[in-house]
């Protein structure tokens, strides 16, 4: 979540997503966030990053690059356009995204997930699920490689432990803090 904050474009591995940052020196009148949906497959398919990657450049082929939509148009089944999002109350961060239909892009259990969570969060958060509220599309992190780690996050190898989003244990700041938190207590009794 990044209050004030602004949506931008990433290229992982040639296909464009977006993500959200905050500046120290520059600020929105939004607040950003994402919603991520994970995704357990079964046998016998083994390539969860292939599908979301492909799930991305859907995204990158209707808009060459990045989707943004009204949350209204989604919920009445219509994609947004220009003349739709200048009408509304959120001005977007990312000048770039291009007015579209999400739902053209992500499947309908991740469209029904999306909804039902903003609704959820409307009523913890009232204005969340507003018409006016701009979904980008899509965000999606590719988490493969997983170090093998003992309960307190050491690896194999003695005294080196893999903490944090970039060792792929946690997905998020809060869970990276905590992981640097554990890690710590461990190399302290260790010591």
């Amino acid at each position: 979540m990044n209050p004030n904050g602004y949506v931008v474009m990433e290229n992982t591995n040639g296909i464009i997503t977006v993500n959200g940052h905050a500046y120290a020196d520059k600020k929105s009148a939004n607040t950003n966030f994402a919603l991520l949906l994970s995704q357990e497959f079964t046998a016998p398919f083994d390539k969860p990053i292939m599908y979301g990657r492909s799930i991305a450049s859907l995204a990158n082929m209707l808009s060459k690059g990045i989707i943004v939509q009204r949350y209204g148009d989604l919920k009445r089944g219509r994609r947004s356009t220009d003349s739709r999002l200048q009408r509304g109350v959120v001005i977007p961060t990312l000048k770039g995204a291009v007015p579209g239909d999400l739902s053209l892009v992500l499947p309908h259990r991740y469209m029904v997930g999306i909804k039902e969570c903003l609704e959820a969060l409307d009523r913890v958060m009232p204005g969340v699920s507003c018409d006016h509220t701009l979904l980008y599309g899509i965000e999606a992190k590719f988490y493969s490689a997983r170090p093998e780690l003992d309960n307190s996050l050491q690896t194999y190898i003695k005294g080196l432990w893999a903490i944090g989003d970039g060792a792929g244990v946690t997905r998020g700041l809060i869970q990276a803090s905590a992981s640097g938190i554990l890690a710590a207590r461990s190399i302290c009794q260790s010591s």
